[in-house]
């Protein structure tokens, strides 16, 4: 079954606290046998009993996790059962200074995001790692001057700043003062997994030569990361 044509079809409704995802087989002979939200979590607890890395703070008065520069932390979720794909949602919050595809420095390097979706090493040592990598730009575009993005496609695609953003909200630290220095993406994406074993790393690349801190000047957070496991016979 094409994992493209599945994900399309995957229709997210959310009504207050509840999130609902209808998936339809793109193929008639094809029945959804598993369809299981087995993570779910807004971080307004402080929970972080399957994360590395994690850390929670306050933006936009919810609980995210973050700020991550140049790091990023780890999800390991242990007998999840036997399933077809993985699919994945979440709030991405990208801080400040985002300069996408290119700095305009030399030599030059993208402001990258990336979701590593590892495989169950013991059961299948011999898969690579799927990895997604996208960059992010939250810069003005104007006839003189514009450092594009690649989401919502994949890295070295070129999109305009900020597109697929669902809402602009004010900056962490470097543009703290501009009502605009943070834009936040609902980004949801499916990768074809099995195992039972199931380890997802979230991390970024930023080059930053001339930032004084870069963690001031760029940075992220996470949050209402959802996970589901889903399987078709």
């Amino acid at each position: 079954m094409n994992l493209n044509c599945i994900i399309k079809k995957i229709t997210t409704i959310v009504l207050g606290a509840f999130c609902f995802i209808s998936l339809f087989s793109c193929n008639s002979s094809a029945e959804l046998r598993r369809d299981e939200l087995i993570y779910n979590n807004n971080f307004a607890t402080g929970d972080l009993t399957e994360i590395d890395g994690g850390a929670i703070m306050t933006f936009n008065n919810q609980k995210v996790l973050g700020n991550y520069n140049n790091d990023g932390f780890t999800v390991h979720l242990n007998n999840i059962g036997s399933h077809d794909y993985i699919y994945i949602s979440f709030d991405l919050y990208l801080h400040d200074s985002w300069d996408g595809n290119f700095n305009n420095i030399e030599p030059d390097q993208p402001d990258s995001w990336f979701i590593e979706l590892r495989p169950d090493i013991e059961s299948y040592p011999t898969i690579p790692f799927n990895i997604w990598e996208s960059t992010f730009s939250n810069s003005v575009c104007n006839e003189i001057y514009c450092l594009r993005q690649s989401y919502p496609d994949i890295f070295p695609s070129e999109n305009k700043p900020r597109l697929g953003s669902a809402t602009q909200l004010p900056g962490l630290c470097s543009l703290a003062n501009n009502n605009d220095g943070t834009s936040m993406y609902k980004i949801e994406k499916g990768f074809e997994h099995s195992g039972n074993a199931l380890l997802i790393r979230f991390y970024d690349k930023l080059y930053q030569p001339n930032a004084v801190d870069e963690k001031c000047d760029e940075s992220w957070s996470m949050g209402n990361l959802k996970i589901r496991v889903i399987t078709f016979e």
